[in-house]
């Protein structure tokens, strides 16, 4: 009986990712609101699913709207708190929405985790804040 439960588990984790493959093409492909339909299915089937969360944020914030997909990284970042990507994407979101505190927090955690670009990017154009 366990091992029915975890190979029915594995099953619908693997279902799950089939979503998160299924967004990327959508999301490489521009179409923006399938690929989001595709994040969201697999979130639901695995909410843990740190690495939909950060790719349905690409997707928001493609479409500009920097608020949601700030949400979507912080989601993504609370499971994995040292995923160097997922922080410099919240980063440049933050940038983008003129929150620049919260971007340089971000330029500077991804500078200790091995990326200064971010960092130097905002020193460059003296938005490096405290």
């Amino acid at each position: 009986m366990k091992k029915i439960l975890f190979v029915l588990l594995l099953s619908f984790c693997a279902y799950g990712e089939n979503y998160v493959k299924l967004g990327d093409n959508q999301y490489a492909n521009g179409n923006f609101d399938k690929a989001i339909e595709f994040y969201t299915k697999a979130i639901s089937i695995n909410p843990n699913n740190a690495i939909a969360y950060n790719n349905r944020g690409l997707v928001y914030y493609e479409l500009k709207d920097y608020s949601t997909a700030i949400n979507n990284y912080n989601k993504a970042i609370s499971m994995k708190p040292n995923d160097l990507g997922t922080i410099i994407n919240r980063g440049v979101s933050y940038s983008r929405s003129g929150d620049y505190k919260n971007a340089s927090a971000d330029a500077r955690k991804a500078c200790q985790l091995g990326d200064c670009e971010l960092l130097n990017q905002l020193k460059d154009y003296g938005l490096l804040r405290d």
